[in-house]
């Protein structure tokens, strides 16, 4: 195996993690070192790990279903690119607007940079005008 592989492990256990509405609130966090810094999510959410779980717990709770398909993987020393598709059913509220029922598919990059085998900073240009385009209700 190189090593590469055990990071290529990880981000794939991860994203089950993270896709599994049964278990990913008791283990999705442990992929994360208490110390991590996020990018290039929301101004108004701390940039550590418990801005970073607010904003996923509003993820879950907004889009129950959603899911992370990884296109891509790179691996270049201790970081990792990720190409990916999220998708998911507006079933909760998400940035004041009320649950659509609509679905949405958008497509982004998350770049890890870890620690042996937590990540302890990640960097996430997510298209928001796109998602918030896809559960708007036209008159």
């Amino acid at each position: 195996m190189s090593s590469r592989e055990p990071l290529r492990v990880v981000v794939r256990k991860l994203a089950d993690t993270f896709n599994n509405p049964q278990n990913r609130e008791s283990s999705y966090f442990d992929f994360y070192d208490n110390s991590l810094i996020i990018h290039g999510f929301p101004p108004n959410v701390p940039g550590n790990k418990e801005g970073f779980k607010q904003l996923i717990y509003l993820l879950w709770k907004a889009f129950p279903d959603i899911r992370i398909m990884f296109d891509d993987i790179i691996i270049e020393g201790n970081k990792v690119a990720c190409r990916y598709n999220l998708t998911g059913t507006h079933k909760g509220e998400f940035m004041d607007l009320e649950p659509t029922d609509k679905q949405f598919s958008v497509n982004s990059m998350t770049v890890f940079s870890f620690r042996d085998t937590k990540c302890i900073e990640r960097w996430n240009p997510v298209d928001m005008i796109s998602l918030r385009e896809q559960l708007r209700t036209w008159p």
